[in-house]
Formats: C-alpha cells, structure tokens, sequence
C-alpha cells in the first residue's frame, strides 16, 4: 500500500529554515502532505502542490509530476520535485505523521496506476541533480548538455549535500553564493572553465551501451527483434544491442555507428558533449565488447526434411503469383526451402557458400489486441489497451496505450496493427552483413556482357526476373540482388563482388526499388555516391527502372497477371528466359 504523510509542525520549521524557507513555492500554503519514495540507499519526502506552475513555465514539467483531481479542481496538481526532502534515519519517527486522508481518491489511484513510472522519474531527477551539480562548466554549456539550470539550481536538494554525500562544482557553489549574496560576483576564472576530455572518458564512453544511454534519457524504444530495437519516435533508427551500433535506414540518410555517434545524432551535440553526456549514464563504461565477437554463419537445423514446398509453393504461386516454374528452378538451386514452420526461406549465396537467410511467413500473422478499463469509476476515465501476436503474445505485447475512452482505445490499437507487417519477414542471426538474397540468369562464362539489378526485396527480384528478364539479350549475364530493405551495402559490397568474381564491373546497374518517396531518396543517395560516380566515370550506366501501375514489382506482377492476357503473356516470357 502506498501511504502518504505531512510533516509535524517542529520538523516544518526546521526545513523552513534550514531552506532559507523554500520548502514552498507558496509560503502560505499550509504544511504539504506527500510521498516518501526511495532512490539509491536514500528515503526522500516528495510534496505534493495543488499547482505546479507548468502552464506558466513549461520546464517546470522535468522537474514534477502531474497528480490532477477532478474532485478538487486541480488539473497541474502533482508531486514537486524540486522541493524533495532527503530523509536521514532519526527524521523517520519524528519529522512525519501519517496523512492519507489528505489525499483525494482520484489521486490515489492515478499515483498507483503510475507509481513504477513516477519513482523511475524521480529518481532520474535525483541522478541529474547529482550529474549536474558536479559538472564544472558554465550553465550555458550544461543546457548544451541537455541540462536546465533553472530546475537544478533552485532546487531544495542543493541544502543537503551532507546527507547525500556529493560535492558540487566550484561553479556551482559560485552560482548559489551569488544567488543567496547579490553583492558577491561569479569568479572568471570558474565562470570560464571547461572539462578536458580525457582519454580515459573516451574509453569509457565507447564501452557504453546503447540500451543503457536511451533508458537513462529517457528515449523511448521498442523491441522488434531479438536483440534490435527501434526509435519509437524515429522507426528508421535502430540499434543492436549485441553489437552495440546503430543505422538510421532513411534512404536519405547515411547516420549509424557507435554509443559516440550515436548521442551525436539523436541528441545534436558535438563529440566532446557526446563523450560528457555518456559518461553520466549509470553502469557507462561496462559494455563487454568479447561478446560482440562476429560469429560466422551457420545454416540451422530448421527446415522440412528432403524437398517439401507444399505450403511455400501455395504462397508463392498463389499469393505472390510467381510461376511455379521459377520457383522450383530456384529450390532446385538451393535457394529456396521450406521450415518447419511452413515458412519461406530464401537463401543467401554467395558463390558456392550459403552466408545468410530470409524468412518470409507464408500466413498472416495473427494480431490480437486487448482493452481493458482501468480507470476508478466517475472518478478517472481510463481504458488500457495492448496488442500482441496470438493468445501468448499478449502476455508481452508488442505496443499498449492508454485512451480516456473505449472508442479511442480501440483506435489506437487497430492503427497500430494497420501499421505492422502483415507476414512475418526476419533476417536470420549472424547472416553475413553486405549480402542478401540473389541468383543469376544468362550464360556463365566470362566474357559476356554483365548486369547487376537491385530490388527491396528477394520476391521483388524474382518479380522482376518474371516481368523484365526476357528483355535482356539471351548473351547477357543477368545478377539479380535484394537489398533486404535499402541497404546501399548490399549494393556496394556486392558489385564489388562481381568485379572479384568475373573481373570486371557489370556494364550496367539496375536500381529497381519501390515507386515511393522512400526508393526515390535511396536512387538520388545512390547516385551521389563517389563509388557510382566513379563507376560511371569508366563507362558504367546506372538506370532507375521502377514499376509503371504498383508501388512495388510483386504488386506489379499481381496486377498483370490479373488480366488473362498478361497471365498468358507471362508464360511466353518465362519460357524464353533461361534461369
């Protein structure tokens, strides 16, 4: 149970003084009743305030937390952080009677229903507080840092650094003189001073994790795959944490690297503020890179025995409209195999050697949500909704919200479905980064004409190969390549691959990604590339060739074969096209 207390009127006193009386914002407010929470090893007393000024100065929302009553009227009441109270042992009996009659129902439950969510914040603040107080920069070169002065300074925290056992900044101690001594000047010399970044700190910030730095700053992530999570207010930034790195897959974008660039990018400083920023995160400097050894692919144990394709050729054919002739030639390859968990696998070769695998589900996957009403009668309206992936899946759900209505909660949680994948697609673990799906048409030799094209995805080239393949010369050397997604890498690394192979550069490249913003923006960064400028320096041709009617080449093979002549059309291509 979670009890609230005032203080006695002795104890009140003392904070009163020992504050310079600012325990209050309102100094004729009567004794605060609140919460008493712990952080580290240390109670602390957090008052409640009937208002949080948060209308009138935003910042002030950093350092508190909302707790309205309907009941009493008050929308920015809430628990005030800057006016905490650390509580050392001989206080406990004295200094704090029993208070719960104090406290409106509405308020109560709204505290329980958020209590994990109000202590991580608070004791976030504390952190800050304790970070903040023994940086020795200037307060302008602290708000570069993401810290902000006014919710520091004033603070009733800076009057007990004895019972917390910290020390702050000679700049700070300058700032609180000056504060509390008008007459008194902040010191050049301090005012002045900067933190050296040492090699030391550098060390320590690499060795951070990622996971780590966005808990501590309150990032909010989410996990989309065993050891990948994502941005929730930027889905095209990810980062794995076995690897502790990081990739921004905005086609417009070349963001990614390490915990440095990392905080350079989502936080917008320079590499000394990143270095001061890291350094603050709580276990900083821990990360075991040993475990991060690159492990070499190996072909699991998962597939059907001998060459089953049943429900991979129902999904192919039917589905996705491919011939069945150009998916058995490609599993008679070895590129395509059926799991046990009647998915695709698409196979990454690379010459004679397998070196990664896609998984492509072959049913939809089974979202299911849940809503619930959580609120405490007329009191607060509230309904908590979740969604997950069948029965189990929502035991830990992919997403969960909460809406002041059934209506909206519903909503919110058939947007978010409408915004997954509708078939499960994943990059099997330790697959060889630089490669992806792909296989080849035409002659072998080295001598003839070669091309390479490039599509999202391993059903988009196999689209392709359908659509297009017999437009090229039957003497031509065709390369088809999934970018899994849009990686320039794969592009990269495979060309270079080519050119190791056959001994040359193909004589053109195909980009024949989606018809969307997103492929329009990894053409022009493609493009820009000095390795394709090059390449086109010595003779290379780059064509853009996208789908005509559909977003993408399945959809576009879809739709002609919708028409009895395309269909019949399709056949005649296919026949004249040697795989």
């Amino acid at each position: 149970m979670i009890n609230y207390f005032t203080l006695t009127e002795e104890y009140f006193k003392y904070l009163q003084k020992k504050t310079n009386g600012e325990i209050l914002w309102n100094k004729n407010e009567k004794r605060p009743y609140g919460l008493i929470m712990e952080v580290g090893k240390i109670d602390f007393y957090v008052p409640f305030t009937h208002d949080l000024r948060i209308n009138r100065f935003p910042f002030l929302k950093d350092a508190s937390y909302q707790v309205p009553s309907e009941q009493l009227g008050y929308s920015t009441a809430g628990l005030d952080f800057q006016h905490a109270i650390p509580i050392v042992q001989s206080d406990t009996e004295a200094g704090f009677i029993l208070a719960n009659q104090s406290v409106f129902p509405d308020q109560k439950f709204f505290v329980k229903n958020k209590e994990t969510e109000i202590v991580n914040k608070f004791s976030k603040y504390v952190r800050d507080y304790e970070k903040y107080i023994s940086t020795p920069l200037k307060d302008k070169a602290k708000e570069n840092l993401g810290f902000n002065p006014k919710i520091y300074t004033y603070s009733t925290l800076q009057y007990f650094h004895k019972e917390l056992g910290i020390e702050a900044s000679q700049q700070l101690k300058n700032t609180q003189e000056f504060t509390h001594k008008p007459t008194q000047q902040i010191s050049k010399k301090h005012a002045n001073h900067s933190v050296q970044i040492t090699d030391k700190m550098k060390q320590q910030a690499k060795n951070t994790s990622i996971l780590d730095y966005v808990k501590y700053y309150g990032i909010p992530v989410r996990k989309t795959s065993g050891s990948e999570y994502e941005l929730v207010d930027q889905k095209n930034v990810k980062f794995d944490i076995r690897k502790n790195l990081f990739k921004d897959y905005n086609p417009s974008s070349d963001a990614g690297g390490d915990i440095i660039d990392f905080a350079k990018y989502i936080d917008g400083v320079n590499f000394p503020q990143a270095i001061q920023k890291i350094v603050m995160v709580d276990g900083s400097g821990s990360f075991d890179f040993s475990s991060v050894q690159s492990q070499p692919f190996v072909m699991p144990q998962i597939f059907e025995e001998g060459s089953r394709l049943n429900e991979v050729m129902v999904y192919l054919v039917n589905e996705r409209k491919l011939e069945s002739s150009t998916v058995k030639k490609v599993a008679e390859s070895g590129l395509i195999k059926q799991t046990k968990n009647k998915e695709v696998a698409f196979i990454w070769s690379d010459g004679s050697e397998d070196v990664g695998i896609t998984l492509q589900g072959t049913k939809p996957l089974d979202y299911r949500s849940d809503i619930k009403e959580t609120g405490l009668g007329d009191f607060i309206k509230e309904f908590t909704w979740k969604v997950g992936i069948g029965t189990r899946g929502l035991e830990q759900p992919l997403e969960t919200g909460k809406t002041e209505t059934k209506a909206l909660a519903e909503e919110a949680a058939q947007k978010f479905i409408k915004e997954q994948r509708l078939y499960k697609k994943q990059i099997w673990r330790n697959s060889t980064t630089g490669h992806g799906f792909n296989f080849r048409s035409g002659p072998t030799n080295l001598e003839v004409q070669g091309k390479m094209v490039f599509t999202e995805a391993a059903i988009d080239a196999l689209s392709y190969f359908e659509l297009k393949g017999h437009q090229f010369n039957k003497d031509t050397r065709v390369q088809y390549q999934s970018l899994e997604g849009l990686k320039d890498n794969i592009l990269h690394k495979s060309m270079e691959r080519y050119e190791k192979r056959y001994g040359r550069m193909p004589e053109e490249i195909i980009l024949s990604v989606d018809n969307d913003e997103a492929g329009e923006l990894f053409v022009k960064k493609v493009m820009s590339d000095k390795r394709i400028k090059e390449y086109q320096e010595k003779g290379g041709k780059v064509k853009r060739d996208k789908p005509s009617i559909r977003k993408d080449w399945n959809e576009q093979l879809q739709y002609v074969k919708s028409e009895s002549r395309g269909h019949q059309q399709n056949k005649e291509v296919q026949r004249s096209t040697q795989l």
